[in-house]
């Protein structure tokens, strides 16, 4: 048997927001009523929550079909967007698609402080690219970091005067882990054009719904264009389906608390994994994870991390990810889903450390 510590498909992980059902069968689901911008009353329910309104709000299929939208909204072939290292490497794939070219910014670690943005950097290759955008992911998927407000004043600074929008992927904004409690969401930001995503895929653990939504902020004349030509882009693709848009009124009264169930069983998975690996003179170190569903393991370079996690399948009957699939810059990181039943993950993580200390003993 094995112990999956790299399952990140909530619906696979014992994780089940309440009243789906009854929510998607609502007779109003059967009439078809296009909206490019998705239907006012989901629009409407979801702007009370974000404290926008709903003029603001675009619904999409996914956050993957958003990047889309705006990378042909913002960009024409051969244009550059900033995308962080490491990072999730979906976005190479979302912007080749869109004849965009994927330039990544370097996300670099300091312990015990944290994961930061080399801004300095940043800024001289966005100015030598002439980058149409910056994504921030926020917090990052998997280095757990959220934007620190001098990171944000930097980069809205720049992005106002180098005429550069903000994509800030916020799918995993409210399951803070070891943060200060200074995250902040970029919905609402002024001074530059932004575009905020997030949906149901991570907010109640329902990737098979398919419904995720884009806020729209920044200087009037911009936005209103902005706005405008989104619309032309949405309306040629009308994807978001009514089951969906037609449920999230009744869906969204219970995140908080669903988003609360799963923090705590985050937290004790990666209070077990401290606990197994974190011991005084341990020779593995877990990097700070101020939010998110991923932990990374630091390890010995005993092996590349491809040899590692072939080892931990073979031999120790665990599942992981090794650290080049998030395009770390060397070996010794491996990646765990934080969001697996603690119980297995406990298991798994015993597991792991065992075949580990047997490689270094050897």
């Amino acid at each position: 048997m094995v112990l999956n510590l790299a399952e990140s498909n909530p619906t696979r992980c014992g994780l089940q927001a309440p009243g789906v059902l009854e929510a998607l069968a609502l007779p109003e689901s059967l009439v078809y009523t296009p909206d490019p911008r998705g239907l006012i009353r989901a629009r409407k329910a979801l702007g009370e929550r974000l404290l926008c309104k709903p003029e603001e709000l675009f619904l999409a299929a996914s956050t993957s079909e958003a990047y889309g939208w705006l990378f042909k909204l913002l960009c024409d072939p051969g244009d550059a967007v900033l995308v962080p290292k490491p990072g999730y490497p979906l976005f190479d794939y979302l912007a080749g698609l869109e004849g965009v070219r994927a330039l990544p910014y370097a996300l670099d670690y300091r312990h015990p402080r944290g994961w930061a943005i080399d801004i300095d950097r940043l800024l001289l290759d966005a100015a030598r690219e002439k980058a149409k955008a910056i994504v921030l992911i926020n917090p990052n998927n998997p280095t757990g970091s959220y934007i620190r407000a001098d990171e944000r004043v930097r980069i809205v600074e720049a992005c106002a005067c180098l005429g550069m929008a903000i994509i800030a992927d916020e799918v995993f904004l409210p399951y803070a882990l070891e943060d200060d409690g200074a995250q902040r969401s970029f919905g609402g930001e002024s001074a530059c054009l932004c575009f905020t995503l997030d949906g149901l895929s991570k907010l109640l653990c329902l990737p098979q719904l398919k419904l995720a939504w884009l806020r729209l902020s920044g200087p009037e004349a911009l936005l209103a264009e902005a706005s405008a030509r989104l619309e032309i882009i949405a309306d040629a693709y009308l994807s978001a389906g009514a089951p969906a848009m037609n449920a999230l009124p009744s869906l969204l009264p219970a995140a908080d608390g669903f988003v609360l169930s799963l923090q705590k069983r985050m937290q004790e998975n990666m209070a077990a994994l401290r606990g197994l690996f974190e011991e005084e003179g341990s020779p593995y170190r877990v990097l700070r994870c101020e939010g998110g569903w991923t932990a990374v393991l630091e390890c010995p370079r005993v092996d590349s991390d491809e040899e590692l996690a072939l080892g931990l399948l073979l031999h120790a009957g665990v599942l992981v990810h090794p650290g080049y699939l998030f395009e770390f810059e060397r070996d010794g990181y491996l990646t765990i889903s934080l969001i697996v039943p603690p119980e297995q993950f406990r298991r798994g993580a015993a597991a792991m450390r065992g075949y580990l200390d047997g490689l270094l003993s050897l």
